[in-house]
């Protein structure tokens, strides 16, 4: 590792290279190889954000630098399910070459500091690891006091980071975020800081000065049995841009992005007369060189019956690349909808109800949340009830909620809570020895997918709802895999950042960095790519996107989520879901709902507010789920309102499948501590995996659930109802797949 030597820097002797993976083949030709790394090279450089920039970026070619700080340590994403073996990683070194940039360290003109932050699944970041290091700090003293003329700093890391100390030191004369760009990721910091690749991100979360400046901290880690959600809708710019004295805390906003070039916003109209609200903007790039420009459409509300944040993201859309003096014009567009608030405390006179609050909606344009002007207003005279479709979460002693006004209410709302009670179906009790009907007569049309189901018996049913060990060594375990009644074993595998296996894939950027895009086109195209790799090497299932909430800036796993806002988060996933889909391989939305906080997800229990919950930690699934129509969802091993999510009813029958009409499949996470019996009455169809590894855990063999789960039905827990939904699922799931169809061609060929 090159670094701070005595008084002088040792980096001329760096040693440039790309690390290629040894002693494994990728599956792809080379032709394939190559043009995917492409795609994973421009996603990063057009999702990195320019924080800070004071003339010093973009360097020129042929420009000497000093490399400082952590570069020797490169992170192309996060540990746990996002940890792909890629084909190839160019780090900042060799990217930085590549750009035709120089390291020299006998160079005093501009020094690049990276600075390298850990984070994965499983565990969250030390409140320490949110500021700047006593060695960082150092290390860019050093660079001042040794005479460098500017530092550019480059962070490489999955959380956010306090940098306010940054921001207002002159002698940083540029501030890149980079959070985990992949396989191709210093390739693509090389692009940024030459100027091959002008920058074009924005925030997707936002940037504080402190941690306990952000709303959700006082309850962060009070305990590792539950969290309460006292924040509750004011979460990231919601909570910085509504309560008194929040703004000055905020370092950089969310939607804030620079770029080498300048633009000219102007707004149209806002049109609304119908379901739909859409405004145009016309974007002229007004600097001297092309760039790309995304713009932000916003709401604010005024005068209504309940309380609202300040601003809310509705809409966004990117220019394609506009040469300097060149326009397009951009339609950003919105359900009128997408204005409802759900009453839980009765300000409408429709408790349990989404509501369109009377007043006057602003409807804003630009670019950040503190860069927006007016492009028009819309007057809502009285509510609008949407829809009454009740409370589907209970209340669990949520001591207090945040107001608009930075005081909390101390009167929670008892919401009234129903149980469904399991109904006797009669049930075949002789296996056969020989399938009479199999999958394939069904997906042929020789039989319905009922008939097939009245042939098996309850544990047979129940085997169906149980994953199985994966056939891939490198794979996550498989569902269906019956084939005495021709039902496939679908293979899952990881995949947030790439296809998750023993031999190499593309390493794609991080979640968190993808949403800097603004980007719905790209964000399909990766899908579309990874969706490609695990077809290639015979997969099935992939268990991404993830979508859950940046609710607070230390949760180990916020990289794999895309963002603090819902809207941003859904629209992400949806794009990416039907890029995958679009091989015939099914993608997995996770983790449903609530994963905040990793270090204790498999014990803490979230105590939120329905209104809290729906409006901000719901509303991206609703979005992936039916724009996108992911194949199936994965549910989260922590609890909401006493249940953990996948024995909930209420989140998963009540509001996924009754309110949102989902038709798919959903799965636990791996070794969840419920009994599969519960799991099956809520409407979580399949317990995974396919063998136990973990000792914490009730029932995860197969052999235990089933049993479990016999045993509940003849105590009336269990219903052959529930059981069939769940099997009806299963199958169509596996009907889907590429596997069976191969499977049923040669069983047709031996008819």
């Amino acid at each position: 590792m090159t670094g701070r030597t005595g008084a002088g820097f040792a980096c001329a002797a760096l040693a440039i290279g790309v690390a290629v993976q040894a002693g494994a083949t990728p599956a792809l030709d080379a032709a394939t190889v190559a043009a995917h790394a492409a795609v994973a090279r421009r996603a990063a450089g057009e999702s990195m954000v320019l924080l800070k920039n004071d003339g010093v970026l973009p360097l020129a070619r042929g420009a000497k630098v000093a490399l400082l700080g952590n570069f020797a340590t490169y992170r192309p994403g996060g540990g746990g399910s996002s940890d792909v073996k890629p084909v190839r990683t160019v780090d900042i070194p060799a990217g930085l070459a590549e750009a035709g940039l120089v390291i020299d360290g006998s160079s005093r003109d501009v020094a690049v500091y990276v600075v390298s932050r850990k984070s994965s699944e499983g565990g969250d970041r030390p409140d320490e690891t949110f500021d700047l290091s006593r060695e960082e700090l150092d290390g860019i003293a050093r660079a001042r006091a040794d005479g460098f003329r500017r530092v550019v700093v480059v962070f490489n890391s999955g959380n956010v980071i306090n940098l306010s100390q940054l921001k207002d030191d002159p002698f940083v004369g540029a501030i890149l975020w980079a959070w985990y760009p992949g396989g191709e990721g210093g390739a693509a910091v090389g692009d940024v800081l030459a100027g091959a690749v002008n920058p074009s991100g924005r925030l997707a979360s936002t940037f504080a000065k402190r941690v306990d400046d952000y709303s959700t901290n006082p309850k962060w880690q009070e305990s590792c049995w539950y969290v309460p959600y006292e924040e509750d809708i004011f979460v990231g710019y919601r909570y910085f841009e509504t309560i008194p004295g929040a703004k000055e805390k905020v370092v950089y906003p969310f939607g804030h992005g620079l770029s080498y070039t300048t633009f000219n916003v102007e707004p149209g109209a806002v049109e609304a007369g119908g379901e739909t609200v859409s405004v145009k903007a016309r974007v002229t790039n007004t600097g001297r060189v092309a760039g790309r420009h995304s713009v932000l459409c916003y709401t604010s509300q005024t005068g209504g019956a309940a309380e609202h944040p300040a601003i809310e993201l509705r809409a966004f859309a990117k220019t394609g690349l506009l040469a300097p003096g060149a326009s397009e014009e951009l339609v950003l567009s919105f359900a009128r909808s997408d204005l409802a608030y759900f009453d839980d405390e009765g300000a409408s006179g429709s408790i349990g109800s989404w509501v369109i609050d009377r007043g006057v909606y602003r409807v804003l344009v630009g670019g950040s949340v503190r860069d927006v002007v007016e492009a028009g207003t819309i007057a809502c005279e009285k509510d609008v009830v949407l829809c009454t479709p009740g409370f589907k979460l209970q209340a669990d002693r949520l001591a207090r909620r945040m107001r608009a006004d930075g005081t909390y209410s101390v009167s929670p709302v008892a919401y009234p809570g129903s149980k469904k009670s399991p109904q006797r179906v009669a049930v075949r009790t002789n296996a056969l020895e020989k399938a009479e009907i199999t999958l394939f007569d069904v997906a042929d049309g020789r039989a319905t997918l009922d008939e097939f189901l009245d042939q098996m018996t309850l544990a047979e049913m129940l085997r169906l709802l149980h994953g199985h060990p994966k056939h891939d060594p490198s794979g996550t375990g498989s569902i269906g895999d019956f084939a005495k009644f021709g039902v496939s074993a679908a293979q899952t595998c990881d995949g947030p950042a790439g296809v998750r296996r023993a031999t190499p894939s593309t390493y794609f950027p991080c979640a968190a960095l993808l949403a800097c895009a603004y980007d719905q086109e790209l964000l399909r195209e990766i899908g579309d790519v990874i969706g490609a790799e695990a077809a290639e090497v015979d997969f099935d299932i992939l268990l991404a996107p993830g979508l859950c909430i940046h609710r607070h800036p230390l949760c180990g796993r916020n990289f794999e989520y895309f963002s603090e806002d819902p809207f941003v988060a859904g629209r992400c996933a949806a794009s990416y879901v039907k890029g995958v889909q679009a091989n015939g391989v099914g993608a997995t939305v996770k983790h449903f709902a609530g994963n905040g906080r990793e270090a204790t997800r498999k014990t803490e229990l979230d105590i939120v507010s329905e209104r809290a919950f729906r409006e901000i930690h719901l509303r991206g699934f609703e979005r992936a789920m039916k724009e996108g129509e992911p194949w199936a969802v994965m549910t989260s091993y922590n609890g909401v309102n006493g249940y953990n999510s996948g024995e909930n009813y209420g989140l998963l029958e009540g509001i996924m499948r009754g309110e949102w009409g989902y038709k798919g499949l959903a799965m636990t996470d791996w070794h969840t501590t419920v009994p599969m019996w519960r799991e099956i009455g809520a409407g979580n169809d399949v317990k995974m995996p396919g063998e136990a590894t973990d000792t914490t855990c009730h029932f995860v063999k197969e052999g235990d659930g089933v049993k479990e789960a016999e045993r509940a039905y003849k105590r009336g827990y269990l219903s052959v109802e529930m059981v069939r939904r769940s099997a009806k699922r299963v199958c169509e799931l596996v009907m889907k797949t590429r596997r069976f169809a191969r499977e049923r061609a040669v069983a047709a060929g031996g008819r």
